[in-house]
């Protein structure tokens, strides 16, 4: 093994483990019914007409036939009660599967429930935590944090605790909310009332613009497809060194679309004219329209039915590619391809469930806080696989670098044995499997 990993979701995880339970279980219902059946049609062997005939002459053997036969189809453990207790047997099984995911899905329901009302109970939390009597225990331990040096070095604190920046993201609705009633009655509707960190993203989203002015495929050239996710990791990056820019890979119909990350970390009203900026941010992981998406739609829009489609993506680049795929899978575009898989690096993508047929695995490092700005936990979906690794270089940039971190790492994962990162990186397939291909940059421009 050449490192250690903490894989989320997959083929082995709750989701896909259930999936397997619930089939199971269908099939043991199935065969119970098929017993049933069989059972059932074997009753006219009692009344068939030679048989019945026979009896004249034999009535003693008859007489012992049919009881024997009525025994073995329908006594305490004949051919008809194992029948019936395997299809029981069967709908416990896939009723017990459903219900572990409902309580599952009911644990995730009331999280957000509580990290929502802690958003809108901040004043309080603080009250409580600085009244004379100094009571303990509130959420908000301000003594704590500042022990930790939240207020001292907030950058080291971030790299050091991003569980803890995970929650406060999670937390913003509620506070959002707050902000909203705090609000004069003119300026409440811009605010409005979220409830998840999808809707209060949404509202950011709406103070940037989001329309694309114009694409340009600036050059096309021929060049060899990756063969693994480093590979594919190492060709994202050399795109990234330039603003604004994406590139399609065509290598016997597989496109491969190469998506980099954020350039310009701006404010609403200051905003650098870039589309990868922070309005891209905030709309894509609201799953809002936005000029990022508006281009590789464009850019995919002669993309031949059926052809497979894979997404690779860098921290902003990996939202957008998750919602791309999204869309084009549920036939929300005119794109005509089949999206196979998404690969993302460095990106918050927990909040998104993409159709089962689109395998998506994600590439973080625990201590990079860019994929905790979802506010989310690690997925546990059967067709989305988290990798988690370890690489602590003290900053928030150092640990979140395409080249120096997910590309890297992405070496040791490919020689990885663990069977969990083998069934994870077989579900992406092989990008073209080293063919020759051809690659078009493409720039984007903000309306």
């Amino acid at each position: 093994m050449t490192g250690e990993y903490d894989v989320h979701g997959g083929a082995h995880g709750l989701e896909a483990d259930m999936d397997d339970m619930d089939a199971t279980g269908g099939a043991i219902r199935d065969t119970g019914t098929e017993v049933v059946g069989v059972a059932a049609a074997s009753h006219r062997f009692l009344v068939d007409g030679n048989l019945l005939a026979s009896a004249v002459l034999s009535p003693g053997t008859f007489a012992s036939f049919e009881a024997e036969m009525v025994a073995a189809l329908d006594g305490p453990s004949a051919l008809s009660a194992h029948g019936v207790k395997m299809t029981a047997a069967g709908f416990f099984m896939q009723a017990q599967a459903k219900a572990y995911l409902a309580v599952d899905r009911a644990m995730e329901i009331a999280d957000d429930v509580g990290d929502w009302a802690q958003g809108y109970t901040v004043p309080l939390q603080l009250a409580w935590r600085l009244s004379p009597a100094g009571l303990p225990g509130t959420v908000l331990d301000l003594a704590e944090l500042a022990d930790e040096g939240l207020f001292t070095n907030p950058e080291q604190w971030l790299v050091e605790h991003p569980d803890q920046l995970e929650e406060l993201v999670a937390s913003s609705p509620g506070f959002v909310a707050l902000l909203g009633t705090l609000a004069p009655p003119w300026a409440q509707p811009l605010i409005g009332f979220p409830l998840d960190v999808e809707q209060a993203s949404s509202t950011l989203a709406g103070l940037y613009s989001q329309e694309l002015e114009s694409l340009t495929a600036l050059e096309t050239y021929e060049s060899e497809s990756p063969s693994d996710i480093q590979g594919a990791l190492q060709r994202l990056d050399d795109v990234a060194a330039h603003e604004d820019q994406f590139q399609i890979e065509e290598v016997d119909g597989v496109y491969n679309v190469y998506l980099p990350g954020t350039k310009a970390f701006d404010a609403p009203g200051l905003e650098s004219g870039l589309v990868q900026n922070m309005g891209t941010n905030f709309a894509a992981v609201a799953g809002d329209d936005n000029a990022y998406q508006q281009a590789v739609l464009e850019a995919l829009a002669d993309v031949p039915p059926g052809a497979e489609i894979n997404f690779i993506g860098h921290s902003q680049g990996g939202i957008v590619a998750a919602r791309l795929a999204e869309a084009i899978a549920n036939g929300e575009t005119d794109v005509q391809g089949r999206v196979n898989a998404v690969l993302t690096a460095g990106s918050p993508v927990d909040h998104i469930e993409l159709p089962e047929e689109v395998r998506m695995v994600s590439l973080v490092n625990e201590y990079d806080i860019v994929p905790r700005l979802d506010g989310e936990a690690y997925g546990d979906k059967s067709n989305h696989s988290t990798i988690v690794f370890e690489q602590q270089n003290g900053g928030t940039t150092p640990n979140h670098g395409l080249a120096e971190v997910y590309v890297t790492e992405a070496g040791d994962i490919v020689g990885s044995d663990d069977a969990a990162v083998v069934d994870a990186l077989g579900g992406l397939g092989d990008f073209g499997g080293g063919g020759d291909s051809t690659v078009t940059t493409f720039q984007m421009e903000r309306g």
